[in-house]
């Protein structure tokens, strides 16, 4: 059930069927891990077991999984790092950032991304991956060392403190805390958010987005993501990059980002940042990708 506050809030560019769906189960999605096993050979093997998969056709390396005899989270191959289990969202927003030389993901934990951005780039180049809680960096350096990520140096400080390092990163990955209203179809407590919850996301998401754009190398780029589908921590938090000079990139998968919401006209150029919703058999999730000129 939703909270007055959301409902009031989504219904704003939702309709009432829309609204009704956002609880309803997703098929669940693994990322094979080609830093140590071929697609070809991991589907053999989990097929053998019959395991059903289905290839997500805008993702690279994800597969729904379809039918499954036992739990995907307990198996030798997931124990081995062959596979994580990951939304399509997420895998698309680390494709997105098109990760190269010095890389910085500023809320790791548990290394999801973190782990399929040392993949693409095939353990070359360097990842910081910065995580603040002390429980969290234990499962991030424990998933960097299953999936065989040897181009990460993990780092626990407060990401809003990252100019302290003294680095310029190419890519930035800001994958920001959020109410995670895109989760209720996992999570009970992402229907019950409320005015002050999103106050505060959304005040470390500004601090965190004005400190990454600081360390942000001219001509780098900066995906900005949620799983969250209010407006307040998504296009109204690109438009405060936009007014500090960077410019969005189009992309290619998903709905284009509202440029009217609550009666305020949003910049034309959000079309090109993109959202996603259950329909998509995805998370709720939002991507911007931005570049400093």
């Amino acid at each position: 059930m939703l909270s007055k506050f959301l409902r009031e809030r989504l219904s704003e560019f939702l309709s009432e069927e829309a609204l009704n769906s956002l609880g309803n189960p997703l098929p669940q999605a693994i990322r094979v891990n080609t830093l140590k096993i071929s697609e070809k050979e991991l589907v053999s093997r989990l097929e053998k077991k019959d395991v059903k998969l289905e290839k997500i056709p805008w993702v690279r390396h994800g597969y729904y999984v379809k039918k499954a005899p036992f739990s995907m989270g307990a198996t030798p191959e997931y124990l081995l790092g062959y596979y994580f289990l990951q939304d399509p969202t997420s895998m698309y927003a680390c494709e997105v950032l098109e990760p190269k030389g010095l890389v910085l993901d500023m809320a790791a934990a548990p290394g999801g991304k973190t782990t399929y951005l040392s993949q693409l780039m095939e353990n070359k180049g360097c990842i910081i991956a910065l995580e603040i809680n002390k429980a969290r960096i234990k499962s991030l350096k424990s998933n960097i060392n299953r999936m065989n990520a040897e181009n990460v140096i993990t780092i626990r400080m407060d990401a809003r403190e990252v100019e302290s390092l003294g680095l310029k990163f190419d890519r930035i990955l800001l994958d920001a805390p959020c109410t995670g209203t895109g989760t209720m179809h996992k999570s009970k407590e992402a229907m019950k958010k409320t005015k002050r919850d999103v106050e505060k996301c959304t005040a470390l998401q500004r601090e965190m987005l004005k400190a990454s754009i600081k360390v942000l190398k001219k001509k780098g780029i900066l995906v900005y993501c949620t799983c969250s589908l209010l407006p307040e921590e998504n296009e109204f938090m690109v438009v405060k990059a936009l007014e500090e000079g960077l410019t969005l990139e189009e992309i290619k998968h998903g709905e284009e980002a509202l440029t009217y919401c609550y009666g305020v006209e949003l910049p034309k150029e959000l079309t090109r940042a993109r959202r996603f919703y259950p329909w998509h058999k995805t998370q709720g999730f939002f991507i911007a990708k931005l570049r400093k000129r």
